[in-house]
């Protein structure tokens, strides 16, 4: 190839890569404009709307609801005023600002046979700058694949997915906060609750690494259970709100049927008082200590706080520790000892050795171990076999710290005989003369002997 033929190749190869350039660059402008020509709603600040509200055939009274930035939340002002259940909010947000026009009706003509006018649906978007987007929401499609949908100004009706006819169609109490108490887990101090034939009284102790519970007779609460009561007080939800009409004597919330009271940090308190039944209906009155509109709660949302017992919330484990702070395990029956070590996150049999699926059932043992719970005291000393136990399992654990020099603690539970009255399983902890009973499913999840040396294992017979 000469010179001349060269130069002129390489131009246009140049050329070439311009034009692919130019065209992908042109091919995602025009990408961009269909996309902002699509878009169902323009704001100036999209992510910042402040405000909302919702109007039209199918909401004859206006809700609006307003962001509250002090409070990292929205609230409805409008019919009445009331925090707002800000994921519900949310969903409703998304779907709209993240909304797109699918097809496009061109001179439409009357905007009444759409359901445009009026509109089924208003919804009037305002936000930080002061940019407000309107948007009209009209009946589905005969075939109902899309709803229509338009704007003021528009000449237009356009066709969108008629999930976003869904988001957009809630009522005031599908948008407002239907918590029966809005508190922060970790911001409670005292609980008082008083349901059924529960009667109960927690304080909490802080202090240490780990804040305890204590009940009222000064006894040791167990701290995971605490708060899995407080989580099911967080969790109820109800299922209608009445801020008319309101009756408390005929509803029984004077006097109450039942109250919860929470002690918060600086002193505040939040809590409930609990009324009958609602004539004909699976649901209960409930009413916030500081007063506001009623709320009807499913009576079977109660049914664990009236379930609960001190017994239940009391201390009972016999074995305490941080699962992954164990680092070794021994199982002892008769004359065979079997060694467990930890290894990479998992558990192999280090005594007689094991291959790697040796340890497979030590994790689910070692969580059974964090897990148990005495269920009665059966006396003291070596009662029930605890002479010749059948089994004793001693555990290794490592300092919190986990360096390599740090220091390790054991701590043994013997097994023995199952008391024939109870039916419970007799266990005693190393240093601790007490015979506890326990659910003898500990029993099912120690790991099985190995073959003896040179002998298969044996099959199903």
């Amino acid at each position: 190839m000469t010179p001349r033929r060269l130069i002129i190749w390489l131009i246009f190869l140049a050329a070439a890569v311009s034009l692919y350039f130019i065209s992908d660059a042109l091919d995602n402008r025009a990408e961009k404009t269909t996309a902002q020509h699509n878009r169902l709603v323009n704001l100036s600040d999209p992510l910042g709307v402040q405000s909302l509200e919702l109007s039209g055939v199918a909401t004859p009274k206006t809700i609006r609801i307003e962001r509250r930035d002090k409070q990292h939340g929205w609230e409805m002002v409008t019919p009445v005023r009331y925090p707002a259940d800000g994921a519900m909010v949310g969903q409703l947000l998304s779907a709209v600002v993240e909304g797109k026009i699918q097809r496009r009706i061109q001179d439409p003509g009357s905007l009444k046979q759409f359901g445009l006018l009026p509109p089924i649906l208003k919804l009037v978007l305002t936000d930080r700058s002061g940019s407000k987007a309107v948007l009209w929401l009209g009946e589905l499609s005969p075939n109902k694949e899309f709803a229509y949908a338009s704007a003021p100004g528009a000449d237009q009706v356009w066709m969108l997915s008629p999930a976003l006819f869904e988001a957009v169609n809630r009522t005031a109490l599908d948008l407002r906060d239907k918590r029966a108490l809005d508190f922060v887990l970790s911001q409670v101090e005292s609980l008082e609750l008083a349901v059924g034939k529960t009667n109960l009284a927690l304080k909490r102790v802080r202090g240490g690494a780990d804040p305890l519970w204590r009940l009222a007779d000064g006894g040791e609460a167990d701290s995971e259970e605490v708060e899995d009561l407080l989580l099911k007080l967080h969790g109820l939800r109800a299922v209608d709100i009445l801020d008319e009409g309101i009756l408390p004597q005929r509803m029984g919330l004077e006097p109450p049927s039942g109250k919860v009271v929470l002690g918060l940090a600086g002193g505040g308190r939040k809590g409930l008082v609990l009324g009958g039944k609602v004539k004909e209906r699976d649901e209960t009155y409930l009413r916030r200590l500081a007063g506001g509109p009623v709320l009807l709660i499913k009576s079977a949302s109660l049914d664990p706080l009236r379930a609960v017992t001190a017994f239940q919330l009391q201390q009972r484990r016999l074995l305490r520790f941080q699962r992954d702070q164990a680092t070794a395990l021994s199982l002892q029956r008769g004359a065979q000892t079997l060694k467990f070590a930890r290894d990479k996150g998992g558990w192999l049999r280090s005594q007689p050795p094991g291959d790697a699926r040796s340890g497979e059932s030590v994790s689910s043992l070692i969580w059974s171990l964090g897990e148990i719970k005495w269920q009665k005291i059966l006396g003291k000393g070596n009662l029930l076999g605890l002479d010749k136990p059948q089994a004793v399992i001693t555990l290794t654990i490592q300092a919190a710290d986990k360096k390599p020099q740090a220091k390790t603690s054991q701590m043994a539970l013997k097994l023995g005989a199952v008391d024939p009255v109870s039916g419970l399983l007799a266990v005693q902890v190393a240093g601790d003369e007490r015979v506890y009973g326990v659910k003898t499913d500990l029993l099912k999840g120690l790991p099985p002997a190995p073959p003896a040396p040179g002998k298969p294992p044996e099959g199903k017979k």
